[in-house]
């Protein structure tokens, strides 16, 4: 196997291992710089391990799993509590091992042996922001799901269904609401999203909501929003708004209490595939990653998404449709997108 393609496959590990190693050389260092001044273990021992903590989450943020700044805070949080969690764990096992070897060497074998348990967690949790890739799939025509699938697998980290009816675009075709729960069948271990690119979405939403995990709706349309939000929350799916201007964020505001997540449409006219990234939408994603209630909400990106782009997309969640589906070879593009443009020559 192409050595590039382990590095991509693992890299999450490969980058918390050396990170891991370097905080605690680090963590060891401190503490026997302070120890010639303090004659405080427990308080040097303390400090020290802060410090470790502190370095390996903001190296972990920024270069390994590279949270956005808007989720830092929460991540932080929770790396905190199950590092120093973890901390606190060896350290009685240290006080309780009859040996003669140093605390320093004592440290790190059994920051060795915690290692798995934290990084899992980890994962799981202080790190679950980091960018994730979607591959877009519209529930019109015959699009050929099991090509698609055999296109792309399981290297996405979630799929976006796209709905488009006559009232947004006049060319569309028929709207087969069944594909959702085909889609399901082919990735049933995936988060699975909803576009409704409709003026009347309600009788959409009812017919896919059983097969996805969230539904996204845009602000123009001819039914009362604050009544379909509450309809999609009430079946436990997660309710998402469409933007694609920045005055629409009032929307927004209006009914946050009520919106799980935003997903920024980055391309000119929704409903039709192909376009390019409209460049304006940085300025929309800047300001809802400023916004105040940035913290309880996801972001989505989606449009035009491609290798030259997404370095500059801050939003956890990007789509692309074309650039993936429709290139020679799709897993490497997914992968591309998921790195920021690391592995291009995969």
């Amino acid at each position: 196997m192409n050595y590039k393609l382990i590095t991509y496959k693992y890299r999450f590990f490969i980058g918390y291992i050396l990170i891991g190693f370097f905080s605690l050389i680090i963590e060891i260092l401190i503490l026997n710089f302070l120890n010639n001044f303090l004659n405080n273990q427990t308080l040097n021992s303390l400090l020290s391990v802060i410090s470790g903590i502190l370095f390996s989450f903001w190296i972990n943020v920024r270069y390994n799993f590279k949270v956005s700044k808007s989720k830092r805070n929460r991540s932080l949080y929770l790396f905190f509590i199950i590092s120093f969690s973890s901390y606190l764990i060896q350290v009685l096992l240290i006080n309780n091992l009859e040996t003669n070897l140093s605390y320093e060497k004592l440290r790190i074998i059994t920051s060795g042996s915690f290692f798995w348990i934290a990084y899992i967690l980890h994962r799981k949790f202080s790190f679950k922001d980091f960018k994730k890739v979607g591959v877009a799939i519209y529930a019109n025509g015959i699009e050929d799901l099991k090509l698609v699938y055999n296109k792309v697998q399981d290297y996405p980290d979630f799929i976006h269904v796209d709905i488009v009816d006559e009232t947004y675009n006049t060319d569309s075709k028929e709207v087969l609401t069944y594909k959702s729960e085909v889609i399901r069948g082919y990735w049933n271990s995936k988060f699975i999203e909803c576009h409704i690119m409709s003026k009347n979405p309600k009788k959409w939403i009812l017919e896919i909501i059983e097969n996805v995990d969230r539904i996204f709706i845009h602000c123009e349309i001819n039914e009362n929003l604050e009544e379909l939000f509450k309809l999609i929350k009430e079946n436990n799916c997660q309710s998402g708004i469409v933007l694609q201007s920045r005055d629409q964020l009032s929307v927004f505001e209006k009914y946050n209490h009520l919106i799980d997540s935003i997903l920024v449409l980055s391309i000119e006219n929704p409903g039709y595939s192909g376009q390019s990234f409209k460049t304006d939408s940085l300025e929309i994603i800047s300001e809802i990653n400023n916004h105040k209630y940035r913290n309880q909400i996801s972001l989505v990106v989606d449009g035009g998404i491609n290798n030259k782009n997404i370095s500059l997309v801050r939003s956890e969640n990007v789509v692309s449709g074309s650039y993936v589906i429709n290139s020679k070879n799709p897993i490497k593009n997914i992968m591309i997108l998921q790195t920021s443009s690391q592995y291009e020559a995969i």
